[in-house]
C-alpha cells in the first residue's frame, strides 16, 4: 500500500475506537469514561486517551507501520482552531550544528510521525462556554506531506540557523506599560510562513538557553501556526 493508502487504513482503526463518542458533550464523555463531571482536570488530552484505551500520547498504528502521536485541537464557533499548536522545544545548538535538512531532529520528527488529532468544539454560535458544554467532533490522522516538510518546515529550520549562525538574530527587551520587562526577537515568526514558528515555551522569563553565539533567549518551542492547523483538518 502506498502512504494515503496505509493513512486510510489508520484513519479507519481510530474511527472504529472513537465512533461512539462522535458528537457528545465533553459531560457526556466524562459520564460514558467514568470521570467524574466535577473533576476540571479532566482535560481533553485526558479524555482523547480515555477514548483510545492508551495512558500517554503514543498511539498503537504498528500494523500501518506508523509512529503516532496524540495532539488535540479546539475549535472556535466559526470552525478555526483556537490556539496554534506546540511541539518540541528548540535545540539551538543542534539545529546549528547539523549538516543537512535530513539529519535534523526536526525534519525526522516529522517525516516518521503520524499526528492523530482529536477535534472539540466550542457552540457553534462561536460563544465561549464551559468546558463540559464543549463538543467531541471527531479524530483525523494526518502525516506531513512531502512538500510541506522539505519547503514551509524547512523554511523556519533555515531562516533559524541563518540568524544564529549569520549572528544576525536581534533580541530586544521592551518595558510594558506596567513596568515588566519582555524580549522580543526576530526569529520565525507565525507570519514568517504558513506553517510554523518559533515562540517561548518555558516555564517562565529566567528560564533561558545560551545561543551557540553567546545570547541568552527564553526557551523556544516549534508550533504550527492557527492557519496550517486549520488546513490539516480541511485536508
Amino acid at each position: 500500500m502506498n502512504m494515503d493508502e496505509r493513512l486510510m487504513v489508520a484513519q479507519a482503526e481510530i474511527d472504529r475506537k472513537i465512533n461512539t463518542y462522535k458528537g457528545k458533550k465533553v459531560s457526556e464523555l466524562k459520564k460514558s469514561l467514568f470521570i467524574s463531571l466535577e473533576d476540571n482536570k479532566a482535560s481533553f488530552v485526558k479524555l482523547a486517551r480515555k477514548m483510545l484505551a492508551i495512558t500517554n500520547n503514543k498511539i498503537d498504528l504498528r500494523d500501518e507501520g506508523f509512529d503516532a502521536v496524540l495532539k488535540t485541537v479546539r475549535l472556535t464557533g466559526m470552525e478555526k482552531p483556537a490556539e496554534a499548536m506546540s511541539f518540541m522545544p528548540v535545540n539551538f545548538q543542534e539545529w546549528t550544528d547539523t549538516k543537512t535538512w535530513e539529519e535534523s531532529s526536526l525534519y525526522k520528527y516529522f517525516s516518521r510521525k503520524v499526528l492523530v488529532l482529536f477535534v472539540f468544539q466550542q457552540y457553534t454560535l462561536g460563544n465561549r462556554v464551559d468546558d463540559n458544554e464543549i463538543t467531541f467532533l471527531d479524530a483525523k490522522v494526518w502525516k506531513m506531506p512531502e512538500y510541506d516538510l522539505n519547503h514551509g518546515l524547512k523554511e523556519v529550520w533555515d531562516e533559524t540557523r541563518y540568524l544564529v549562525k549569520e549572528q544576525r538574530l536581534v533580541i530586544k527587551p521592551i518595558q510594558r506599560k506596567n513596568g515588566s520587562i519582555i524580549n522580543t526577537n526576530n526569529l520565525p515568526s507565525s507570519n514568517f510562513n504558513t506553517l510554523g514558528h518559533l515562540r517561548p515555551g518555558a516555564k517562565n522569563g529566567d528560564d533561558k538557553v545560551i545561543l551557540p553565539t553567546g545570547q541568552s533567549i527564553v526557551k523556544q518551542k516549534f508550533w504550527f501556526n492557527i492557519e496550517y492547523v486549520k488546513e490539516i483538518l480541511e485536508s
